[in-house]
């Protein structure tokens, strides 16, 4: 009897003892916290902020009503399971890329591709407030302004001519020219990470959380190419935490494409209007 509780409480010191080396290596890795529980995606979510618990510690950030911010976070999504779909209606694979699909209609064209889904989504949110003037974006050759394109039809229908229009003559480095650069301890939502060049992608912060010692985490969304509905991207490195990312200096590293935190990016019209102040 002597032998066994013996054995049993040697077993026990060194179980305890591995379980500490192992939590001490993790927390000497870095300086992010350890996160203890991984965060549950809800079936029943229907929009960003009811799908997506935060990990254990962290709760989100304030947002303003009405704000850039608070359109992303409150985004419509499609039932958990359904896939992404392209221009032409194929379904995209999704296994360690996204977790959720914005429910909201694609062109039939092959025209919403990286960074044109980042400017179909400030669009939506612009028109939705009827905020016609602020829909105006620089191509190669002219200035596109929705008031001036729709002669005072501001149907949807007019509005989706209006957006296939400006993504077909639309590049990555005409985009950037709305947008200014932004320190990384100053990400909100509504940035974007963006690579300003012809061959470019971009993704945009739709939702962020905050623990006490001012860790900060984010969601991400994005379309790709060929143009496809816009995703909420999976964390495929950081699984215990999927599908939010820390916010750290480097490289961030995404399903299909690698950008470095000095990409980060803000549409100029946002912070002076306060459309996007957490």
């Amino acid at each position: 009897m002597f032998m066994k509780q013996g054995l049993y409480i040697l077993v026990s010191v060194f179980l305890v003892g591995c379980n500490t080396m192992k939590n001490d290596s993790l927390a000497s890795a870095g300086s992010i916290s350890i996160v203890e529980e991984t965060p549950t995606i809800n079936s029943y979510g229907k929009t960003i902020l009811e799908r997506f618990d935060t990990p254990f510690g962290y709760t989100r950030v304030a947002v303003n009503q009405n704000s850039f911010a608070s359109y992303l976070r409150t985004l419509p999504l499609k039932p958990v399971g359904t896939p992404a779909h392209y221009f032409d209606g194929k379904a995209k694979p999704g296994e360690n890329v996204y977790v959720s699909v914005v429910d909201m209609p694609i062109s039939p064209r092959n025209l919403q591709i990286t960074a044109n889904s980042v400017m179909r989504l400030i669009s939506e949110y612009l028109y939705e407030n009827h905020e016609y003037k602020k829909i105006a974006f620089h191509t190669e050759k002219e200035k596109v302004n929705f008031m001036e394109f729709c002669k005072g039809d501001y149907s949807v229908d007019e509005f989706h001519k209006f957006m296939d229009y400006v993504m077909e003559r639309m590049t990555t480095p005409n985009f950037c020219s709305e947008l200014d650069k932004v320190r990384l301890n100053d990400l909100k939502i509504g940035d974007v990470f963006v690579q300003n060049n012809l061959n470019g992608h971009a993704v945009i912060v739709v939702d962020m959380a905050v623990n006490r010692k001012g860790e900060k985490l984010f969601l991400l969304a994005q379309g790709f190419q060929p143009a496809q509905e816009i995703q909420i991207l999976a964390n495929p490195d950081l699984e215990d935490i999927s599908p939010w990312y820390h916010l750290k200096e480097g490289e961030l590293l995404t399903p299909e494409w690698r950008f470095m935190t000095s990409d980060l990016m803000r549409f100029k019209f946002l912070e002076t209007d306060g459309l996007v102040k957490n």
